[in-house]
């Protein structure tokens, strides 16, 4: 029991943090953003400790595969509190809600990472969808987010009984929802129609929460209305959280299905990267576009992972890491493109930024190039595995559709940087806090060590892949 306890300590640590931001003495003098990273700093270097063994047993396993992940929910997670820290400080708003439901998709996700029970699975999804919830409350144009909010909730509550459901009726055919169990009534009724919708529903709301087309919409939409803290969120802590979780599902259970499933990916995938390609030449509004360029970069990386075998998921996975480091740094510089205190939204607001911030503007300028993948920026390495990959297996058509739809959305991009270069400047823009140059070089330096040493992002990352595949 005390041995179990310890192991538990790291979720012990962000639970205990939780209650404290949510439920705590809001007056009190304390940093709510300097008490956020000592818990999760805690809590990293005690998961790091305990990374092989299971936080709660038979309900969570231990390996180097949700330990990847982890690392990475807790690195972008301390990441985001330092920006965000300067918006609520600027902005005279309460960060106790931002930082508890932060804490708690981290928490959720991490056991999201590891379980290998359907329970304890969808527990963890509808945690998430909260805390997706609680952060629309933090957006300061309450008009905007209502409708959006109520759309948000419409379809969770959907998901949330698709998952109930069908776990309900799981339990009662095969009397377990242990995966290994799952896994062996489906392996007996891989032919049974009725398994199929089963195993349909319980995939959808994982769709949901990582904006998969046709299920973006809540994203695309609430992300430009929300504030750049809460839309830094969204496109980082919920798709890590979610994505080694929709992995390890399809490994360890979907597996018997997945001949039948891969078309539904396909076609998924296919869409995501068409619509958020055109959807972020569509908008003026900069949360929206690269909103949508989210939606098409997910959409890259499940069309590459779709037969969830070690060599798709690696190079799925070499393309995911350099989206996040470029999406970060494109947040980062956001943050630090200011009018009259307030952050610029819409793409007229970027008009001769590059006169007044050239730095940032250029260091913007360098992450888009890199989720574009256009060498020798660190992205080329995430599109060149992504492609390399397709040619190998002879996808040509999907090779074909990639560069165009790559072309359609650089289009969008490029509407930025004339923004950024060719416009007269209207207005002056703030001054940016220091810490945000110094952020933006440690994450280009970041990126330029890896760009120089791509082995080991590559074979290090398929050594820790293996542990879900053995």
């Amino acid at each position: 029991m005390l041995e179990n306890l310890i192991y538990f300590s790291p979720m012990l640590v962000l639970l205990t943090a939780f209650f404290v931001l949510i439920f705590g003495d809001h007056e009190e003098e304390y940093n709510c953003f300097s008490f956020s990273r000592i818990m999760l700093i805690l809590g990293l270097v005690l998961t790091i400790i305990f990374y092989n063994k299971a936080t709660i047993p038979n309900w969570t396993t231990g390996s180097k595969f949700p330990l990847l992940f982890d690392i990475l929910l807790y690195g972008f997670g301390l990441a985001l509190l330092y920006p965000s820290r300067k918006w609520f400080a600027s902005m005279n708003v309460s960060a106790y809600t931002f930082c508890g439901f932060l804490i708690l998709t981290i928490l959720s996700g991490s056991l999201l990472n590891c379980s290998v029970n359907l329970l304890l699975t969808g527990i963890c999804c509808i945690l998430i969808m909260l805390g997706n919830y609680a952060m629309l409350q933090i957006s300061i144009s309450k008009k905007e987010i209502t409708w959006g909010g109520k759309i948000y909730l419409f379809a969770m509550l959907i998901c949330v009984v698709l998952l109930v459901g069908c776990s309900f009726i799981i339990y009662r055919q095969c009397g377990s929802l242990m995966y290994s169990d799952m896994r062996a009534y489906l392996e007996a009724h891989q032919n049974d129609l009725s398994a199929f919708a089963l195993m349909t529903g319980i995939i959808l709301p994982f769709m949901f929460l990582l904006a998969l087309a046709p299920l973006h919409f809540w994203f695309t939409e609430i992300s430009s209305k929300t504030v750049l803290p809460v839309f830094s969120y969204f496109v980082l802590i919920p798709i890590i959280a979610v994505t080694a979780g929709f992995i390890q599902l399809n490994v360890l259970v979907l597996q018997p299905l997945l001949p039948y499933l891969r078309l539904f990916y396909i076609a998924c995938a296919l869409i995501s990267v068409g619509i958020g390609a055109v959807g972020s030449c569509s908008s003026q509004n900069i949360y929206k576009i690269f909103a949508f360029g989210s939606v098409y970069h997910l959409g890259i990386i499940f069309l590459t992972m779709r037969k969830f075998t070690l060599n798709s998921v690696n190079s799925g996975f070499v393309y995911f890491f350099t989206y996040l480091l470029a999406m970060y740094g494109i947040c980062t510089c956001l943050f630090g493109l200011k009018k009259k205190g307030e952050h610029l939204t819409m793409l007229n607001e970027f008009e001769g930024a590059a006169y007044k911030r050239p730095y940032i503007s250029a260091m913007m300028t360098i992450f888009m190039f890199s989720m574009l993948g256009m060498p020798p920026f660190l992205g080329f390495l995430g599109t060149f595995s992504v492609l390399n990959y397709l040619a190998l297996h002879h996808h040509f058509y999907q090779l074909i559709y990639l560069l165009g739809t790559m072309l359609i959305i650089g289009y969008s991009y490029i509407q930025i940087i004339r923004a950024l270069y060719f416009e007269e400047r209207k207005s002056a823009f703030d001054r940016a806090d220091s810490g945000i140059y110094t952020v933006i070089l440690l994450l280009a330096l970041l990126m330029a060590a890896v760009m120089l040493r791509p082995y080991y992002l590559i074979t290090d990352f398929r050594s820790m892949l293996e542990a879900v595949f053995l």
